[in-house]
């Protein structure tokens, strides 16, 4: 029987035509929706027969009852590195591998994430829509030489965030659930614990994944920790923290502001409060949106399906 190979969500359009694409073609049937499901029933439909999903956004949820209706389904070959919208233990009880793109989009987002800093540490797009508006005003930023970057989590993004700060002279401190003393010195940072980082950090990134340990890890108490001249950068997941406080934190002045590329709702929606702060800086989960890191994650994860039926699982994500 001919292996069939779903792609359920390509909105926008990234993998229809892609020249990768001839590879997975070559093993078997490949059938790409360019739209969300707008229920899981019809997902569950669009998967149905499916060997492997191949999963581009990760507004595409393999919850348990999704899991539960797809008996043919063997793999889940994520885009990116996010698994916050796979069911891992269900997929784990019914033998269902995931694998994900690690490395994919570092650079990019990392990249991303300076530009946030720097964005947000000279106000650069609110001075962009005064000019435009014929207004010449000048606020005071603060130079990036000299002062403390926390980096909260220690992957790959996180790496590549340190070495460019550390050519802008800046001091790095990382916390991680996984204290790694070796990663820490070949990368030339210093590792605290969470409120020291938070407390002596001048600008706070947030580099973790969303699991049931690190959502709302940024709450009340945590932003209370950080200097009120502190600005918090967030490229990584929006659940990571607690929007409302981060709001209030930032209207009552307990830090300057932040730059964000993520958020719980995405698109962000009407009305959220985000939208009425100056102080803030907002891109639309862009961070990983280069010519380069998207070859990438067309490449990967269809390369992650050809190791598969080899018999040679690569980049298979662990809880």
């Amino acid at each position: 029987m001919t292996p069939l190979f779903v792609i359920p969500d390509d909105l926008p359009p990234q993998f229809g035509g892609a020249p990768a694409l001839r590879l997975l073609e070559a093993r078997g049937r490949v059938v790409i929706y360019p739209s969300r499901a707008a229920s899981e029933a019809e997902l569950i439909g669009r998967l149905r027969g499916a060997l492997a999903a191949l999963c581009v956004r990760n507004f595409t949820r393999f919850t348990a009852a999704v899991l539960d209706s797809l008996p043919d389904l063997r793999l889940i070959s994520l885009s990116g590195t996010g698994t916050d919208n796979v069911d891992l233990d269900a997929a784990a009880r019914r033998n269902i591998t995931v694998c994900n793109t690690p490395g994919a989009s570092s650079v990019s987002v990392a990249e991303h994430t300076f530009g946030l800093i720097l964005a947000a540490a000279r106000s650069i797009p609110l001075s962009d829509r005064t000019v435009r508006q014929g207004r010449w005003e000048h606020r005071h930023g603060f130079e990036l030489q000299g002062k403390t970057l926390g980096l909260v989590g220690l992957g790959r993004i996180a790496q590549h965030v340190s070495r460019i700060a550390h050519g802008f002279d800046m001091h790095v401190l990382a916390w991680s659930f996984t204290r790694d003393e070796a990663r820490a010195r070949a990368c030339g940072v210093e590792q605290v614990e969470l409120p020291d980082l938070l407390e002596r950090s001048d600008v706070v990134s947030v580099h973790v994944r969303v699991s049931d340990r690190t959502r709302g890890l940024l709450g009340p108490a945590e932003l209370a920790r950080m200097k009120p001249t502190a600005l918090l950068v967030n490229t990584a997941r929006g659940a990571v923290i607690d929007e409302l406080a981060l709001a209030w934190a930032i209207q009552e002045k307990r830090i300057a502001g932040a730059a964000l590329d993520v958020f719980c709702q995405e698109p962000l929606p009407a009305g959220h409060p985000f939208l009425g702060l100056d102080n803030v800086v907002l891109s639309p989960h862009a961070g990983w949106v280069t010519r380069e890191a998207n070859e990438r994650l067309i490449r990967l994860p269809i390369e992650n399906i050809l190791a598969f039926l080899d018999g040679r699982p690569q980049n298979v994500v662990q809880k």
